[in-house]
């Protein structure tokens, strides 16, 4: 009870980062082509509010409010970093807070940024492909003991007493139990890679 609430809401963070990850790119694209057309930063964030969906658009519309309260842009970023906790994101605000700090040419950095933005993500994806054969074999390595165990159930009903009525059944349903349990856990750690 106290595990599936956070299962679930790390579950929607993921989705709501990765669809955030997908458009964060062409927000960066938008507020170069507003750097390289005269408008300010502060400018060009407010267009990527209006233009760009959410939840990309939603995040900037905050930082767009947040600055029309009278808070400077670097302090802005900095609070909506600590709340997003991304790593794609902390680039992004380093970048605007030393080229504002030490000068030079935001254009072409954030430019870089989100080339290397897009490099990770179909790296990401390329992973995910390369991926999917031992994440097909998990599912079918997990599935089969209880489609056997459904077969056997209306095969020969009263095959597997043993498993539920005497103690020494208890203890190797356990085990076995856990032993599919850890060896799910591992071939799907073996599938996560960190980029």
């Amino acid at each position: 009870g106290v595990w599936l609430p956070f299962k679930w809401l790390k579950f929607i963070i993921g989705r709501r980062n990765k669809a955030f990850l997908k458009l964060f790119p062409d927000a960066i694209d938008l507020i170069v082509r507003g750097l390289r057309s005269g408008l300010p930063v502060s400018e060009s964030i407010v267009l990527v509010s209006q233009e760009v969906a959410d939840p990309v658009g939603a995040v900037f519309k905050n930082i767009a409010n947040t600055m029309k309260l009278g808070v400077p842009l670097e302090k802005a970023l900095t609070e909506t970093a600590k709340k997003l906790d991304m790593t794609e994101f902390n680039f992004f605000t380093t970048s605007v807070i030393l080229q504002r700090e030490t000068g030079g040419n935001l254009s072409e950095i954030l430019n870089n940024l989100s080339e290397v933005l897009r490099g990770r993500f179909l790296m990401r994806m390329k992973i995910k492909a390369m991926s999917s054969e031992a994440r097909a074999s998990a599912v079918i390595i997990g599935s089969l003991p209880f489609l056997v165990m459904f077969a056997i159930s209306i095969l020969s009903p009263g095959y597997l007493d043993p498993l539920v009525n005497d103690y020494r059944g208890n203890i190797c349903a356990m085990v076995a139990v856990g032993m599919m349990i850890t060896g799910i856990w591992i071939m799907n750690r073996m599938t996560k890679f960190e980029i």
